[in-house]
């Protein structure tokens, strides 16, 4: 599930839109994973679409710039700037075609989602292997550990029943 309270405002196509319940949410979300433009912005349908519209979408220094950082400084560093440009226009969080293709291939938080087009199109652009599965297997690994660690500091209560004494 995307959200565990799915209160979610949405401006944009000339209206206010507010999720109120899960199910609202999710009416909203089949909507938008089906939408080519959000906002007035192209979303993507997979990953080749979002690497041809971020080439588009770039100016020629930066994309140089961007091409020669390496990898590393393009991973610590997806927070700011394309980053958050894609997470709030591509809809990551609310949804979107991109996310939802995201989605079923396993990847299911938007930073990730976020993490993994930059580092592929980083790729790209040198000529590399994308390594995609690799990508979507360290994330599940990830968070199963993060799970396990969370399950592991959980105190377990338990509750002793007596029967009733009149």
């Amino acid at each position: 599930m995307w959200c565990v309270v799915c209160v979610v405002i949405y401006f944009g196509m000339g209206m206010d839109m507010v999720a109120q319940t899960p199910a609202d949410f999710e009416t909203q979300y089949a909507q938008r994973i089906r939408q080519e433009m959000i906002a007035g912005v192209y979303i993507p349908i997979d990953m080749e679409d979002a690497f041809e519209e971020l080439n588009r979408l770039s100016e020629p220094k930066g994309l140089a710039s961007f091409k020669n950082a390496p990898e590393e400084a393009i991973r610590s560093r997806l927070h700011f700037g394309l980053g958050r440009w894609i997470l709030i226009n591509w809809g990551m969080e609310d949804g979107s075609r991109i996310s939802h293709f995201l989605k079923l291939k396993g990847v299911s938080m938007p930073d990730d989602m976020v993490r993994i087009i930059i580092v592929s199109w980083h790729r790209r652009l040198n000529g590399k292997p994308l390594l995609l599965e690799e990508e979507i297997a360290q994330i599940t690994r990830r968070m199963a550990e993060e799970k396990a660690a969370r399950e592991a500091k959980t105190d377990t209560i338990a509750i002793e029943r007596k029967p009733h004494k009149d």
